[in-house]
């Protein structure tokens, strides 16, 4: 069965199939060109490619030179100073272009934290990205335990702020007026009518996102942020670029080793995101239904473990039967089509059935959440309150109770990155069918079918939609068995796609197998980062 899939994470009903200015230039950096800095060499010895674990790395290719119509980019270097909010952390900025294709055109300055290494003689500089999109890897790098004290005594650890996210030049793709009607909005509307009115309403977030961004929004791809992040690596002095990435960083990794092949260090990739977009013109209904019956059975289990969990450790509200729990859930979101249920929060007066699949569908993929998921549940079935359901709703989706969304978030700034990244595909009308979507009640609800949020997207599109990079040296990619995100399926086409690639399976139920809990996972990690030694292909970390 052909599985379809948007970015690494589900999207039910229009899956995409993945396997799918007149400014002058500031000089950057406000320097003038400079000698080349000198370069970290990662140490390592030879690494075998049987996969054995404990053989260590080699670094022995020679490096392509950097492109010379952008010499003077790559000719910055990092003006590291004690960041004005924390002295704990280096701050800096590096110039990039907006379009590495018109290098004369304008720039944008990306926005960089160093966490100094501990030790006296640092490998290099590993640089951090966590995802999102539209996450800040300036914020990242604060974050206390997010890598552990061996990374921290081999590297200098570096977060940057993709271009358009935070303080590389960040702005609002979505307001907070917009996030709260797309929410709220119907998703199951009843009517034809209803279904234009969310195509529209798409259309009309793109377009106003592209003119509060500008150039920029229209200019924020995987792509360029790859190829930012080797004029990063110029820049703090390095011959490869070391990195680890989370989540949807796995994709600007993925996307740098197919571009920058020769430049790449040590390269962790965690929790992937499938790489490749394949527009299918022979997509058929039947592979649409096929799909979705895929996936409504895998949403059907994991409810199917939600009213398990709760009943648990008390008798559940919503009873032990998945079946007359879901019953009971799709009778809550079928008579918010009509009648909200009131929530005490001056921002958030009313429960729609946007707010409630919204509060529910998120809750459903953090586990820990589940005892205060099934609260909200009680309160909002028996005694028609929606205020916990409000306020897990709006926890969710980081919406603070006056209204406002942080700046640095998925909700405010993926957009830009998703529509370019993975193009609309022809087949994107077609929607599974009825027959199917009754098979499957409760998923219907939760994930239904809904218009492309690219709908009128005029900014550029990702250029090469397939990863197929060869790095001499072997990159690890690491993912949880029962990731609640991205699938461990998207893990492993990921790894397929790199050669000499080692994978490592974790058997966690969370997102994000580094520094989470699981001492095998972070030993394969520190491992490759610290002890240049990679793991066996195919490692398996057992359950902690």
């Amino acid at each position: 069965m052909t599985v379809l899939r948007r970015g690494g994470v589900v999207v039910a009903a229009l899956a995409v199939l993945v396997a799918f200015a007149t400014m002058e230039p500031a000089d950057p950096g406000g320097t003038a060109e400079r000698e080349p800095a000198q370069r970290h060499t990662a140490s390592s010895t030879s690494d075998s490619p049987t996969g054995k674990a404990g053989a260590e790395i080699r670094f022995t290719a020679t490096v392509d030179p950097n492109p010379p119509e952008l010499r003077r980019f790559y000719a910055q270097e990092a003006r590291w100073e004690k960041c004005a909010d924390d002295r704990d952390f280096d701050c800096a900025s590096v110039t990039v272009p907006l379009d590495h294709a018109k290098p004369a055109g304008p720039t944008v300055e990306i926005a960089l934290r160093r966490l100094p290494a501990t030790s006296a003689a640092p490998k290099g500089t590993l640089f951090v990205n966590p995802g999102g999109p539209g996450a800040s890897g300036t914020e990242f790098v604060q974050e206390p335990g997010a890598v552990g004290a061996e990374l921290r005594e081999a590297w200098h650890i570096v977060g940057f702020d993709p271009r358009g996210i935070g303080e590389s030049g960040g702005f609002d793709c979505l307001t907070d007026a917009d996030l709260d009607r797309m929410y709220a909005e119907d998703p199951t509307p009843p009517s034809p009518q209803g279904t234009v009115a969310l195509k529209e309403a798409a259309a009309a977030r793109a377009e106003g996102c592209l003119q509060r961004g500008g150039p920029l929004a229209a200019n924020m791809g995987s792509e360029a942020v790859a190829a930012d992040l080797d004029i990063l690596r110029e820049a703090v002095g390095d011959e490869r670029l070391n990195y680890y990435g989370i989540s949807y960083g796995t994709l600007i990794g993925a996307i740098y080793a197919d571009r920058f092949t020769s430049r790449v260090g040590y390269m962790v990739l965690d929790s992937a995101v499938s790489p490749d977009v394949v527009d299918e013109p022979s997509v058929t209904r039947a592979d649409v239904d096929a799909n979705a019956r895929h996936w409504g059975t895998e949403f059907d289990a994991l409810f199917a473990e939600f009213v398990e969990a709760c009943g648990k450790d008390r008798p559940c509200p919503l009873g032990d039967d998945p079946d007359k729990a879901a019953g009971a859930v799709i009778e809550l979101l079928d008579s918010l089509e009509t009648v909200p249920l009131p929530a005490d929060f001056d921002s958030l007066s009313q429960v729609t059935e946007g707010w409630a699949v919204t509060a529910i569908g998120e809750g459903l993929l953090d586990p820990g959440s589940w005892p205060y998921l099934a609260d909200a549940l009680e309160l909002a079935i028996e005694d028609a309150d929606g205020s916990e359901l409000a306020w897990f709703a709006m926890v969710s989706v980081g919406r603070d109770v006056d209204g406002s969304y942080p700046g640095s978030s998925y909700g405010k700034n993926h957009l830009p990155v998703t529509c370019a990244d993975w193009p609309v595909p022809t087949w994107s009308e077609l929607t599974p069918s009825p027959k199917v979507l009754e098979e499957h009640p409760l998923f219907a609800r939760i994930q239904p079918p809904r218009p492309s949020e690219c709908t009128g997207w005029t900014g550029a599109l990702r250029s090469k939609l397939l990863v197929d990079a060869e790095p001499a040296t072997p990159v690890l990619v690491i993912g949880n068995a029962d990731d609640p995100v991205t699938p461990i399926e998207d893990t492993e086409h990921l790894a397929g796609a790199i050669s000499r690639s080692r994978l490592v399976t974790v058997d966690a139920d969370v997102h994000g197998s580094y520094a989470t809990g699981n001492a095998c996972a972070d030993r394969a990690v520190e491992d490759y980062l610290v002890r240049a030694e990679p793991p066996q292909n195919g490692l398996k970390c057992p359950a902690e």
